[in-house]
């Protein structure tokens, strides 16, 4: 074979390993790359009841096991449409935290915390910014109004379930009442009625489960 011969085979042999090298690395890339990111089916924005009050289990952890949803709870104590309790904590910012999360829809719940607001623009405000941030991110959105654990309602549970529902009307939002009648009952409350029992967070659970059957499709 002739040196010219000799270094053409040399060069196409290194050539070949070199192509094979780099269609192993590309495989090994792609079999090992990590898994896109997916988001979850359902972000739930709430107050004290959905985060829990020293409870061993809260309403969106049973929602998950009883629906198959997975469901991710951004609730924090003290919060509402207008109610902000530490600060950051208001229903709108839970939502900025919450499509982070890449949801499906964002499920607002509550409102009870915003009954010292009743008969201003505050709950209203709040509600248009806390909806159209999700309505403009392409999620879907869904409120549940507050609850209580006694009839005839205080005047501020009513009120605030009266302007969060005109809110979410106003949105084109479904609304689903809570208040009228109340889900719980005071045996479902702890002994200071701070808040839900875990029995009271399974019943709210079941409520919540059974209106997302006809609003989100399986």
């Amino acid at each position: 074979m002739s040196s010219v011969n000799r270094k053409l085979l040399v060069a196409a042999l290194a050539a070949a390993i070199a192509g094979a090298s780099i269609t192993a690395v590309v495989m090994t890339r792609a079999r090992y790359a990590p898994p896109a990111q997916s988001g979850v089916d359902v972000a739930v924005i709430g107050d004290g009841y959905t985060s829990g009050r020293a409870n061993r289990v809260v309403w969106p952890t049973l929602l998950a096991q009883r629906t198959g949803l997975s469901v991710a709870n951004f609730a924090l104590p003290r919060a509402g449409f207008a109610a902000d309790g530490e600060g950051g904590w208001a229903f709108t910012y839970q939502v900025d935290r919450a499509l982070q999360a890449r949801p499906g829809t964002v499920l607002i719940v509550g409102g009870l915390d915003d009954g010292n607001v009743t008969g201003t623009d505050n709950i209203a405000q709040g509600a248009k910014d806390a909806l159209n941030k999700i309505i403009r991110a392409g999620k879907r959105a869904l409120v549940v109004g507050p609850t209580w654990y006694a009839t005839p309602l205080p005047v501020e549970v009513a009120d605030a379930s009266k302007e969060i529902r005109a809110a979410a009307e106003k949105a084109h939002v479904p609304f689903l009442d809570a208040a009228d009648p109340p889900w719980l009952t005071p045996e479902l409350m702890k002994g200071d009625h701070s808040g839900p029992t875990d029995d009271g967070q399974s019943v709210i659970a079941d409520k919540i489960a059974a209106w997302l059957r006809t609003e989100i499709p399986a």
